[in-house]
């Protein structure tokens, strides 16, 4: 039974997640209006990458005239899209996984990748249903989910061949991009 609900979980987060990317149709950047832009940065000033986070919200934006909602959208977008790549790519690690301390690693880490996929797919589910204090509740576990990845991995200054060299940037970029659905919901919420 546990394995049908898994299994059905992540067809429907895949499900989502192909119906985001159909939806979002990567047109040329558009520029964001003087009011678009100061949302922006008055979300974009509380994270650890500022040029991240404006470059993620101006790469996405479907009018230069988005208001919080459409930027929460789109946090909430690219969150899910993310975290369901990098849940990809740990479990391809996790299969060519050379020691068993590697595996037990990133064995966590796919475990909290899972938690991270489906804080969003139920946190976007409440942001269709216009629930955006529900929203806000389902997106709660998953700065803890990645903090427990992020804690089992630990990286070795030099050239990058240790298998979470690529995951550390991964991680960095789902941490910011976690922050921003955050933020803006917060703001939508109040």
């Amino acid at each position: 039974m546990a394995f049908t609900n898994n299994f059905s979980h992540l067809i429907f987060s895949f499900l989502v997640i192909f119906l985001l990317i159909i939806s979002n149709n990567h047109s040329p950047a558009l520029a964001a209006d003087p009011q678009t832009q100061e949302l922006i940065d008055k979300i974009c000033r509380q994270l650890e990458d500022y040029g991240f986070c404006n470059k993620v919200f101006n790469q996405n934006l479907k009018t230069p005239s988005t208001n919080i909602e459409g930027l929460t959208q789109i946090a909430l977008e690219r969150t899910t899209e993310n975290v369901t790549s990098v849940l990809a790519y740990a479990q391809s690690l996790l299969n060519d996984a050379a020691t068993p301390e590697v595996k037990d690693i990133l064995t966590e880490c796919v475990k909290d990748y899972r938690t991270i996929t489906n804080a969003f797919t139920l946190a976007f589910k409440a942001f269709g249903e216009r629930n955006f204090k529900e929203m806000l509740v389902q997106e709660s576990p998953a700065p803890k989910a990645l903090g427990l990845c992020e804690g089992n991995i630990s990286f070795e200054p030099g050239p990058p061949v240790n298998p979470f060299f690529e995951l550390i940037e991964k991680n960095r970029q789902l941490r910011i991009l976690i922050a921003m659905s955050l933020v803006s919901g917060h703001i939508l919420s109040t």
